[in-house]
């Protein structure tokens, strides 16, 4: 997808460009010494973002079955160059680097996806990126799969399919809540191998629908929403 919201991200590739935009946000923040921190900062929120395209297009060039753990990297970097822009210091510890969620390494009998629940955990990468960028710092302690996925504008027609028309209020922002399902997309290809296998190869499962559609989705949505909320704040 290429547009004037996405196309932003593809003036940021200038250094010196993002030097500009790191000292303009920093600036308005009111960070000491912001045309230092601009300075330092740039290369790396620059490559945070060349990372995040990379993953992207690869995930884009490669089968279903590692597509998960591909969106998610990519997802990643991208959130950490966006932290860059809030918090010039970042990472400030290393308790920051981990996931910031956890989940069930070893799933039950009938597991269903939608049904599976994440744990929000104190540190990390999540809340951090949640307090950061949205300004959230309180969290419920899990939140179930569909509870995530039913607000995304990307999956309403997939509900509307299922008949499913009851309202879910959303519980994150789009992007938040789009990691955090890519997340635990993520934890199923590495450690649930035989369930995503058997769910990608026979495709008799609600679920395979679900995922199959939102990881469509997410070859256009992550650029989209990551240019979308740096040039909201240039």
């Amino acid at each position: 997808m290429t547009n004037e919201t996405t196309t932003y991200l593809n003036y940021l590739k200038s250094t010196s460009h993002t030097r500009e935009y790191l000292l303009m946000r920093y600036q308005a923040a009111g960070v000491d010494q912001a045309k230092l921190h601009a300075y330092q900062n740039a290369e790396r929120f620059s490559y945070g973002l060349q990372l995040g395209e990379e993953y992207l297009s690869a995930a884009k060039n490669t089968t279903f079955s590692v597509q998960p753990l591909l969106y998610y990297y990519s997802l990643t970097h991208f959130l950490k160059s966006c932290i860059i822009t809030v918090d010039p210091e970042y990472p400030a510890s290393a308790r920051v680097l981990a996931h910031g969620l956890s989940t069930r390494k070893r799933k039950k009998q009938h597991y269903r996806f939608l049904e599976d629940e994440i744990r929000i955990q104190p540190d990390g990468l999540f809340p951090y990126a949640a307090k950061t960028m949205f300004n959230i710092s309180e969290f419920p302690a899990k939140v179930m799969m569909n509870d995530l996925l039913k607000p995304l504008s990307c999956m309403k027609k997939m509900y509307e399919f299922k008949k499913d028309t009851t309202e879910q209020a959303p519980l994150f922002p789009e992007l938040a809540a789009e990691f955090a399902v890519l997340y635990n997309l993520s934890m199923l290809v590495r450690y649930e191998g035989e369930w995503w296998g058997e769910m990608n190869q026979l495709r008799d499962r609600e679920d395979y629908v679900f995922i199959f559609h939102f990881l469509e989705s997410m070859a256009d949505r992550i650029s989209l929403s990551i240019s979308s909320w740096l040039k909201d704040r240039s």
